[in-house]
């Protein structure tokens, strides 16, 4: 995931920037690689505001699993953790003038290290008696979508950055406030999503007032699909200074948006690993107008399992009744029948439940596959034991057809 950061850094650089001069804010906590460094090596760098204030003296923790080691940073501002094990999952954490400070979680590298920035405000902490001017914010340049593929779903992430340019604390009137797209569920603040981010159904909000610099706001849900394409829109309650877009890609998977300018697929040759990325790229999104963008070539089962299904259940429901009304009278027979008709029914709720899991996502292609084949034997096995119990009927439920009684006096020839 490191190398795709670094690439999505790449392809955003070809977007005119919104602001004149970099802004160190946009790299923080971005992992980025570095062969120059000894094997299993982070380097952790903690400024404020600007490269040239470096924070000496500061503890800095990296968490690799469920261990914790906290270094010092030294007189350049770098805290360096050595010899960890390379494929290990890692995050650098720092809190700085009340505000933690977090990097994205990152692979230790097997060849070479990994160099991160923590950005802290420039002017230190929000002095809880500064006075708070009314004002607007943006989405900052480092704001991201990405999307996670996952059983005919997609997991949504969004990194948003709640950016103040100014020097003192702003309200804008109003918590930020996002609606998710439709069919969004499960939505959740991501543990690196500031503290008092609120979720209530699809309503996301985040109040102010916010300090100068960043605000990080990060959510994450998922979105069930059906059919090999979906289209997501979401609405904006602020302006997005530019628009990133990242997407997991199998196969023939494509993106398309009026608002993307800039795409490239980057593949394990360009960022590592052993997974495509769809990268985007855009312009400033003006607040009101939403981010949208179409996904096909979707991985995807076929619907034809489900409607078979269906027209099993009206063909095991007609026979069930015809069977009903066909019943014999001979009482062995009967309870034999009512054990089928038993079994029979069991199946088919079986087999109803197996394709709603599969509907909702929770069983897997090949489970499903073996199970539903098996149920499908099942039934066809009883009902041929039904079928070979049932004697031939006409419609109306008082006859049955069978041997036609002789005529009284009948030698059983035409006289």
């Amino acid at each position: 995931m490191a190398g795709a950061c670094a690439a999505l850094l790449v392809l955003a650089a070809a977007v005119p920037p919104a602001a004149a001069q970099p802004d160190p804010r946009q790299m923080s906590g971005i992992p980025l690689p570095d062969p120059s460094l000894p094997a299993g090596t982070v380097s952790v760098r903690v400024i404020r505001g600007q490269m040239t204030n470096n924070v000496p003296d500061q503890p800095v923790e990296l968490r690799v699993g469920d261990a914790v080691e906290v270094v010092p940073t030294d007189a350049d501002g770098r805290a360096t953790f050595v010899a960890l094990s390379p494929g290990a999952t890692a995050t650098a954490a720092t809190e700085l003038d009340g505000v933690r400070l977090q990097s994205q979680p990152f692979a230790v590298p097997a060849n070479g290290g990994t160099r991160l920035l923590l950005v802290g405000s420039s002017g230190g902490g929000v002095d809880p008696a500064a006075e708070v001017e009314a004002g607007d914010v943006t989405f900052g340049p480092d704001s991201r979508l990405a999307v996670e593929l996952g059983e005919e779903s997609l997991t949504v992430f969004y990194y948003l950055d709640v950016l103040n340019g100014g020097a003192a604390p702003v309200d804008p009137g109003e918590p930020i406030r996002l609606t998710l797209p439709a069919g969004a569920q499960g939505a959740t603040a991501l543990g690196e999503s500031a503290p008092n981010t609120r979720i209530e159904g699809a309503i996301v909000s985040l109040p102010g007032p916010f300090r100068p610099g960043v605000t990080p706001l990060r959510v994450a849900f998922v979105l069930p699909y059906s059919g090999d394409r979906i289209a997501i829109a979401q609405p904006l309650p602020v302006d997005l200074e530019g628009l990133l877009l990242v997407v997991e890609k199998r196969g023939e998977m494509n993106v398309a948006s009026d608002q993307i300018s800039r795409r490239a697929d980057m593949g394990p040759d360009t960022i590592g690993g052993d997974t495509t990325y769809i990268f985007g790229a855009g312009p400033r999104v003006q607040a009101g107008t939403p981010v949208g963008f179409e996904i096909s070539g979707l991985p995807h089962h076929s619907r034809t399992p489900s409607m078979l299904a269906l027209s099993l259940a009206a063909v095991m429901l007609f026979a069930g009744v015809w069977g009903a009304v066909s019943t014999s009278g001979d009482e062995a027979g009967g309870e034999r029948r009512r054990r089928l008709e038993a079994r029979k029914d069991k199946l088919f709720r079986d087999l109803v439940t197996l394709e709603r899991q599969r509907g909702a996502g929770r069983i897997g292609a090949t489970k499903y596959a073996s199970r539903r084949g098996t149920l499908v034997a099942s039934l066809e096995g009883v009902y041929r034991e039904l079928d070979a119990d049932l004697a031939p009927v006409v419609l109306s439920p008082s006859r049955r057809l069978g041997k036609r009684p002789a005529a009284a006096g009948s030698s059983g020839a035409a006289g």
